[in-house]
């Protein structure tokens, strides 16, 4: 079973609206070990700027499914 912890949840939702949605579907697509992967990379990728958009906009961040309602 692929699980996310939420430093990784929070990062997904900075570049995609629905994390858990992501992930099961990198599941159904992949498998569990390749769908692993791919979130670890994912996070990996956009750590570097979700940690920028929290420090430039602290309590104001807004995660993207806040930002495109």
């Amino acid at each position: 079973m692929v699980t996310m912890t939420d430093d990784q949840r929070a990062v997904l939702a900075h570049v995609v609206t629905d994390p858990d949605g992501w992930l099961a579907h990198a599941v159904d697509a992949l498998g569990e070990a390749e769908a692993q992967s791919a979130l670890e990379a994912k996070v990996s990728r956009w750590q570097a700027s979700y940690l920028a958009a929290l420090a430039d906009e602290g309590g104001a961040y807004r995660p993207r499914a806040e930002r495109e309602e």
